[in-house]
Parts: structure tokens; C-alpha cells; sequence
């Protein structure tokens, strides 16, 4: 580490050590020199890290004292992030703790990253940090519902059950494959509209599209407003039915319709990696079942590949200035390996779920 940081630092290193070492001085953190070391070695390598660094010294202290070779998954992420939130019921507090729990943790998987002989490859980072944003957007929703509860009324279904919620990770998120600069996409849904908002056994002047429409504006605020601690994750919408000029929420029949009648290629290559992160998970689980059909046709068409391939070909025109650059859109790029595969899934799935289908039925 010390011939890394030096190599890196330059002229820069004895600076940049001071500049820890005063922080945490002034914060009284109790650190040492191998602390001050990984702070400049990150500070060096990470710019954007810096400020982070010198105004929460502590966290180079924990992530120093930690174990960088074990990756943690959901379980491991909600035990620390319930020591940094307490009580749902502040929404203050849960801001807050979700932003200094994102940051140290994502610092900490950068610390990783830079240390090759810590262990990790890019697949166990992209799961971590998939993981990490899961984990926020859970309890963002939790709080964002039990908000709404609390000053509104329970949401209920006409059979008298409480109405269902659940949020969707599209794309990166959706397989578990983020990256430290990612967004997260993502689409919410509601059981029905069929029913109503309860308070003391009378309904309230709420529909609950209505309800779960300001759930939905509540949790997003939660994780993408800019605070005095940063922001916690960006929010993407926009993968919703109808897309931006849709409404933020939609119930399963509406969502059913919409894809039946005007649910595009693009559309059914996105729920490909859907998987509910949020909210009611079982409920997530049977709209997609709902959904499928949409997803998975029964004939095989190739036609489908040429759709792909003129969305790729509109997105590197529309997008990118310089396509022979663009790591993402250019020819050989993100994009292209992406669609290359939904295409195959999209042409061939319905097929190959109809023959794992038969094979689980037999007696």
C-alpha cells in the first residue's frame, strides 16, 4: 500500500497525509499511521472521494479495522444499516443514516477495488453494490409506507386485505450488476384500485392510486434529494408504462393492459431482468408472473433481432456525439453485448421455458 500511495502521490503524498491526519485530529478520531496511509491512498486515487474522507475521517477507521476480502450481501448490509437508522418513524434520521451508510460502504468496496491483494472481482463488486442499493430503496419504502399509514389511512383491497405495493430494479439493478456511478431504475405498482384507504373503519378521501402515488414521491425524495450529507442514490423512473408522461404508479390491470395493447419490444427486453427489490416481494413475484405473457411470446420470431438492432443503432445516433468512443453505445460497446443477448432470450425464451415447463410436469 505505502509504494502504491507513493507512486500515485507524487510530491502530493506528505500533503495529503497531513491534511487526514489534521481532520482527524480536530474530529478526535483515534487513528494511525497505516489509517493515514489507506486515507491518502484513497484520496489519490479517488478525487471525488476527498471531501468525504476529510469531513468523516472515521470512516477510513472502520473500513481499515474491517475485513475488505468478505463481500456483504443483503443480509450483512440490512444488519448495518439498521445501526445507522433507528427508528423509521424519523424521517430525518432515516435520510441521513441511509446517506453515511451508502458512503462509508461504498468507500469501503473502493478500498477493495484499489488493494488488488484484498480479493473481489468486478462480478462481486457489481453484486455489492446491487445489494447496497437494494437494501436503501427497502427501507426508504418501508418508511415512505408507513408514513402514508400513519397520516392517511391502510390502504385495502375490496376483499378487506390490505392493498399491496412493490418496486421493481430494472436494468444494472435488476441483475445485480451496478456500478459506483449508476442510477437506479426503477417501477412501482400497487395491487388494485379496486378498494380504499381506511381510518376507524370509514373511508377516507383517498384513492388509492392516490395513496401510492405519494408513497411513491415520498421514498424517491428519500433516496435522490440532495442533503447537507449528499444524496443517497439517483432515482430512474422513467422505464414505467407510458414512460415519463405516465402516471408514477400503476395498478397490476392497468399495467396489464398497457403492455397487452401498446407494451413495445424495448419494453419487454427491460422486464427481462426485472426483479421486485422493495415493498411486498411475494406480490412482486406474481405480477411478473402476470406479466410474462407479455414477455414471453409463444412463437418464435426473428424479426425480433432487427428491432434490437435499430434500437441499438436510434440510441447510438440520439445519444452518443462520438459513437467510436462511447464505451456504452459504440459499435462493440455496453449496449450492443446487452441487446445482443436479449434478442436471443427474447427470440428463444418462451421455447425453453416451455420445455423446462414439461420436464417439471413430468410424473
Amino acid at each position: 500500500m505505502k509504494r502504491l500511495f507513493h507512486a500515485l502521490a507524487g510530491d502530493s503524498a506528505s500533503a495529503l497525509l497531513q491534511a487526514y491526519e489534521t481532520a482527524a485530529r480536530e474530529r478526535e478520531v483515534a487513528h494511525d499511521a497505516d489509517v493515514a496511509m489507506l486515507a491518502g491512498l484513497l484520496s489519490v486515487a479517488y478525487p471525488a472521494l476527498r471531501a468525504q474522507i476529510l469531513s468523516r475521517p472515521a470512516d477510513v477507521v472502520a473500513i481499515a479495522k474491517g475485513k475488505l476480502r468478505i463481500a456483504r450481501d443483503l443480509r450483512a448490509y440490512r444488519r448495518l444499516a439498521a445501526s445507522f437508522i433507528g427508528d423509521l418513524g424519523d424521517l430525518d434520521a432515516v435520510r441521513r443514516g441511509l446517506r453515511l451508510f451508502v458512503a462509508r460502504e461504498k468507500l469501503r468496496i473502493a478500498a477493495r477495488e484499489l488493494l488488488e491483494h484484498e480479493g473481489g472481482d468486478i462480478d462481486t463488486t457489481a453484486r455489492e453494490i446491487s445489494d447496497l442499493a437494494q437494501v436503501c430503496i427497502e427501507i426508504a419504502v418501508a418508511e415512505a409506507l408507513s408514513w402514508a399509514e400513519t397520516r392517511f389511512g391502510t390502504p385495502r383491497a375490496a376483499n378487506g386485505e390490505r392493498c399491496a405495493f412493490t418496486v421493481l430494479g430494472m436494468g444494472k439493478l435488476g441483475g445485480r450488476e451496478l456500478n459506483c456511478g449508476s442510477d437506479v431504475d426503477l417501477i412501482p405498482f400497487y395491487e388494485t384500485d379496486e378498494g380504499a384507504v381506511m381510518r376507524d373503519g370509514a373511508e377516507v378521501d383517498q384513492t388509492l392510486h392516490e395513496h401510492f402515488m405519494r408513497v411513491t414521491q415520498r421514498f424517491t425524495a428519500t433516496l435522490e434529494d440532495v442533503t447537507e450529507d449528499g444524496a443517497c442514490w439517483r432515482v430512474d423512473l422513467r422505464l414505467r408504462p407510458e414512460g415519463s408522461r405516465g402516471p408514477l404508479v400503476n395498478a397490476l390491470a392497468a399495467a396489464e393492459r398497457y403492455y397487452e395493447t401498446w407494451g413495445r419490444t424495448w419494453e419487454r427486453a427491460a422486464l427481462l431482468r426485472a426483479r421486485p427489490i422493495g415493498g411486498d416481494l411475494a406480490f412482486g413475484e406474481h405480477l411478473l408472473d402476470a406479466l410474462s405473457p407479455f414477455v414471453w411470446r409463444k412463437v418464435v420470431d426473428p424479426k425480433i433481432a432487427r428491432e434490437m438492432t435499430e434500437l441499438v443503432m436510434r440510441g447510438r445516433v440520439e445519444l452518443s456525439s462520438e459513437p467510436e468512443r462511447d464505451l456504452k453505445l459504440g459499435p462493440g460497446g455496453i449496449r450492443e453485448a446487452e441487446f445482443f443477448v436479449q434478442s436471443l432470450q427474447l427470440i428463444w425464451g418462451a421455447r425453453s421455458l416451455r420445455s423446462v415447463t414439461r420436464i417439471r410436469s413430468r410424473p
